[in-house]
Order: C-alpha cells, then structure tokens, then sequence
C-alpha cells in the first residue's frame, strides 16, 4: 500500500482537469454539489450546483413564502397582508414590488385583509399551490440593482379568474393587468394563464385548457399573434387547478400532458410532460417559429440544445449544459387535490440517452410543508 507521501495531490490537479471530472459528475443536482464538496480547490474550479429549494416541516400558518426565480432573484410574499419583494440570495440587494392585494382591489373592487380569507386557501401554503410567477432580467448586467431597474415580472393566481396575467416592474405603485385575447376566451372563461414567459421584447401566455397561447408586444401589450396547442398534445392539464393525474383518482392507461414554457437565449421552447399513474413517461420539446403565412407556430425538436432545464410548480430556469450531451431536464411532479394526498417526486430526463431516474421523493409523513419544491439556479 502506498503510504501517505505518495498519495496523488487530488487538490492539485490542474483546473482544466478539474472541470472535465466535474462535467462527468453524475447530474446537475447530486453529482455536482458532491464534487464541490471534495475541497476548496474543487469547489473553486466549477460553478455554484443548482439546487433542489425543499419544502420545511412547520406549521401551517407560517406566512413567509419565497419562490426562487432566475439569476439568483427570488420572489418574497409575506402572506399575512400580501406584501412581497425581490430578494438576491447571493447580494442581499432587494427591490420594491406592489401588494398582491393591489392586484386584487384592481380587478374585482374589494381589497381583503390577509391572503387567508382569499377563496379556497385554508393555509398560507395552499395560497401557494396556485400561483405562478416569471421573471426577465436583462442579460449583460453583473450589478443586481442596476439589473433589476429593467426587470419584468409576471403573475397569476387562481384568485384572478379570467385575466390573463399581471406584470410591473420593480418601483410599480402597481400590477398591470394584461386580458386575454378573444380567440383565448372561448372554453376556458373561467381560466387565466397557467403558464407565462418574456422573450425577445414579447410577453407569452398560454392559458385554459386548450393549450393555446397569446403573443403581446411587451411595451404596448398588443396581441400579435394567438398560438395553437403543440401537435398531438392530448388530455391537457395544469398543477395550477388541481387537476389530478393519480392511477386511484382516474384510469391507470389514461395519459395527460403537462406544458412549462422556458425562454432561452436564442429561442423560446416548450416542454411537454406525459404523465401516467402519476409518474412522467415520456417527454418531448418544440420550438416556437414562423409558417408560410406568416403566422407562428410549435414544431417539434430533438432536443433545445446543451442546456438544463429546470421545472417546478412554480417557474421554469435553465443553464448551460458544458457536458455536450444536449438537453437534460430536472423535473418536479407534485399532484394534489382536496381527495387525496400529496405527491412530490423529482427526476432528471436525458433527452440524449433517453433515460428517466427519479433522484428524489417527499416522503408522504402527513406533515405540512411550508412550500412547494423548487428550483434555484443562480
């Protein structure tokens, strides 16, 4: 055996070498934040892992919700009288965002006390189970101030109804309602948008149940196209109300189809999740782009290129994928309704091997969680 003299200097190996040992880490989420735990030198040769938020055991009127975003921005709600900021994890920088509840008064006339008495939330952590949010921070900025002078970010909660979304930017008095186009309205009056993206100067929704999505001009909130549906997307449901997909709920072969809208760089891209028995069985992405006639649609892609991308409840992010492997998805699935339990599990997807791992499940304990599983990526 070779004694300790002559062990290698594993804290001494050149960064180059360093990287590619960490590219070949096991995921983004486990095998990252592993090799960063090694020492000081491995932890300095890569970048921050991205990590799984987990909800914390506590009690179930905890009024403190956050709800990580992009670029190491998250989205603080203090549930008891709706207030909420901007907050950078990394800085300590925060900005100013309206009321919740200013969103409310707009829309419907009244103004509640407290997110409790607002319909169908008997906790602070059920409010959450139907909100969404997005955020665009303008790239090139390294400052978090500076960057969030030009930020955008959008929201719907179920409490809404029929609006489409709302936005503001930072130093807003208040949210902006922004309404569904007509053809979006047909079906689905009673729905806003389940989920929403900024990209390119354009600000996406798709909403109700039909799968289709209304483009609008971001500074003057014209509608310049209406999207159809992906091809072949069947049995569309949203986590935003509650539909259930779980084999004691509804037939075990039955599939449905889950959306999460992600703006990279150089493309906005859908990602489509079948679900079965509650557990996703297959996954499949598209990318929006122009028709003959000059319109604007989804075509299917093998993969959206070298990046993971990471899907929660709450919001969509990414980063680059340095492997060249192509596209690899960190996927959360919870499904509730007020009939059954709550199941939380996540998997990671390679949409170049094809290969599906579950890497982690909330233990079904009956304990209540302050939040739901997120995912932060700085």
């Amino acid at each position: 055996m070779a004694s300790q003299e002559e062990q290698p200097g594993w804290s001494n190996l050149p960064s180059d070498l360093l990287r590619l040992i960490a590219q070949r880490s096991r995921d983004a989420v486990t095998g990252l934040a592993a090799f960063r735990s090694v020492c000081r030198t491995w932890r300095a040769a890569v970048g921050p892992a991205p990590r799984l938020l987990l909800p914390r055991a506590g009690s179930a009127s905890d009024p403190t919700l956050v709800f990580p975003l992009a670029r190491g921005w998250s989205i603080v709600v203090d549930a008891r009288d709706a207030s909420c900021h901007l907050s950078h994890l990394a800085t300590g920088a925060t900005a100013a965002l309206p009321k919740l509840t200013n969103a409310v008064r707009d829309i419907y006339g009244h103004r509640p006390d407290a997110v409790r008495s607002w319909a169908f939330h008997r906790t602070y952590a059920a409010f959450t189970y139907s909100l969404r949010f997005a955020i665009h921070v303008p790239p090139g900025d390294s400052d978090p101030l500076a960057a969030a002078a030009g930020m955008t970010v959008m929201m719907y909660h179920l409490m809404h109804g029929r609006t489409g979304m709302l936005f503001c930017r930072p130093g807003d008095a208040a949210w902006t309602k922004v309404k569904k186009p007509s053809p979006l309205q047909h079906g689905c009056l009673r729905y806003g948008f389940f989920d929403f993206v900024y990209h390119d100067g354009k600000m996406f929704g798709m909403g109700g149940t039909n799968g289709q999505m209304a483009v609008y001009d971001a500074a003057t909130l014209d509608v310049l196209h209406v999207v159809g549906a992906p091809p072949d997307t069947n049995n569309l449901v949203t986590k935003m109300y509650d539909m259930t997909t779980r084999y004691d709920v509804v037939p075990k072969w039955k599939v449905f189809s889950y959306v999460h809208l992600v703006s990279l760089p150089s493309k906005l891209i859908l990602v489509r999740v079948s679900v079965k028995s509650c557990v996703p069985v297959a996954f499949s992405i598209f990318e929006l782009g122009s028709t003959p006639n000059g319109g604007l649609a989804w075509h299917k892609v093998v993969d959206a290129g070298n990046y993971e991308l990471f899907l929660d409840r709450h919001h969509t992010t990414f980063r680059e994928n340095v492997s060249n492997i192509g596209t690899q998805i960190h996927y959360v699935h919870d499904d509730y309704n007020l009939l059954v339990p709550l199941v939380t599990s996540v998997y990671c997807y390679s949409m170049w091997d094809c290969k599906l791992e579950c890497i982690y499940s909330l233990p079904d304990d009956g304990q209540v969680y302050s939040t739901k599983p997120s995912w932060f990526v700085s």
